[in-house]
């Protein structure tokens, strides 16, 4: 939905390079931002209406890797109780089929843009 960001990585052909650079712009993100909501009064100067990405607004958490576990981990907002619980992260084990669930939901076009092969290196082939 960023359009400098699209633009940015549409023009990146090498795979390696175009993941290396949604990395380091995605990295910082800890929301899944909504949509714009859509004015539907105004019949003025009517546009082509923006494509948005359908976000959920839901906060992404920290994922962490012990061993051979991964680790979900959220931060609590600040403006919670202040009490010494509330300090401590919410942190519970992500299970495998958390992860191929997750990876399933991903479309062709998504890894692709990501860097990755739909035909050769779909990321639910790699769990083991």
């Amino acid at each position: 939905s960023d359009p400098a960001f699209a633009d940015k990585i549409r023009h990146i052909r090498d795979p390696k390079a175009r993941m290396a650079v949604v990395w380091s712009h995605c990295k910082t993100k800890m929301g899944c931002e909504t949509d714009d909501p859509k004015e539907e009064g105004v019949e003025g100067d009517v546009d082509e209406p923006k494509k948005g990405h359908g976000g959920c607004g839901h906060n992404q958490p920290l994922i962490r890797k012990e061993g051979l576990k991964l680790f979900v981990q959220y931060k609590r907002p600040k403006d919670e109780d202040e009490d010494a619980k509330s300090l401590q992260s919410d942190k519970r084990l992500f299970t495998p089929s958390e992860v191929y669930t997750t990876f399933k939901k991903m479309s062709d076009s998504d890894l692709h843009l990501i860097g990755l092969s739909d035909e050769y290196a779909r990321p639910e082939w790699m769990i083991l």
